[in-house]
């Protein structure tokens, strides 16, 4: 094969494979440029994050953008207050809008 040798081994993809198949059953997400950072720390490997997204896409992994959420810390106490609040004040003025007719 002509041409410079590949940065990235196919030895090297199986380990972030099996990194990113461990880290996904312990609830760990990584990012492009952390999994670089990741490769070039164990493995010795440089190589930029859209090219290391582009191979891994090659050999198969798909992702999506993870959403932040705060919702596993609210107190439902403190909502049910809160919704209670939210009722005395609509029971106390608040009206649905009428529709106009023109």
């Amino acid at each position: 094969m002509s041409g410079r040798p590949a940065f990235v081994t196919d030895d090297d993809l199986k380990m972030v494979g099996a990194l990113l198949d461990a880290s996904a059953e312990a609830g760990v997400t990584w990012t492009a440029p952390e999994l670089c950072d990741w490769l070039e720390r164990e493995r010795g490997v440089r190589v930029s994050a859209a090219w290391l997204t582009k191979l891994l896409h090659r050999v198969g992994f798909r992702w999506k953008r993870t959403r932040d959420s705060l919702r596993h810390k609210a107190d439902p106490v403190l909502q049910q207050a809160a919704r209670a609040r939210l009722e005395a004040l609509r029971t106390h003025g608040w009206r649905p809008t009428r529709e106009r007719t023109t």
